[in-house]
C-alpha cells in the first residue's frame, strides 16, 4: 500500500510540474540534406504570456536558451544580405572599439516561404525542462 501513495505522489507531481520549467534548446537546421549556411530560428511559445524567441543560425547550427517548458511552434526564414556602401564614407571603416567585428553570414540559400509563417510551417515540438537538442529538417 505504502509503494503505491508513493507512486499516486510522484505521478501528481509530475502533472503539476515540479523540476525544470526552462530549457536550453539548440541544434541543426538542414535544407534539402544540407546544413542551412544562415539565418533565422524563432520558437513561438504557445498559452498564456509566454514569449517568442529566436536565434540566429550559423552553419547550420542554432541555439536558444530559456525556453519556457510547453508546446511550441518554428518558424525559419534566410534572408539575401547585400553589401551597402555609405555615401561620404572612406572605403576602410575601422572596426568597432576592441577590434570586435561580426563575421559575414553564410551564403544565401533561399527556403520555401512556408517556413517563415507559423501556420504554415509544419514545425513544432514540446520542449522539455533542462537541455535538450532539436533538428530540423526543411524539404522543397
Amino acid at each position: 500500500m505504502r509503494v503505491g501513495r508513493w507512486v499516486a505522489v510522484a505521478v501528481l507531481v509530475a502533472v503539476a510540474g515540479c523540476g525544470p520549467r526552462k530549457a536550453d534548446v539548440s541544434g541543426q537546421v538542414r535544407f534539402k540534406g544540407e546544413a542551412l549556411p544562415s539565418g533565422r530560428i524563432v520558437f513561438i511559445c504557445e498559452g498564456g504570456d509566454k514569449p517568442s524567441l529566436s536565434a540566429e543560425i550559423r552553419d547550420g547550427a542554432y541555439s536558444i536558451p530559456g525556453v519556457p517548458a510547453g508546446k511550441v511552434r518554428v518558424t525559419v526564414e534566410t534572408f539575401e544580405y547585400k553589401r551597402v556602401r555609405v555615401p561620404n564614407q572612406p572605403a576602410d571603416v575601422p572596426s568597432p572599439p576592441g577590434g570586435a567585428t561580426q563575421a559575414p553570414p553564410g551564403k544565401y540559400v533561399k527556403i520555401p516561404p512556408r517556413y517563415g509563417d507559423q501556420n504554415q510551417s509544419g514545425l513544432d515540438f514540446t520542449v522539455t525542462g533542462g537541455t535538450q537538442t532539436k533538428d530540423f529538417d526543411l524539404e522543397p
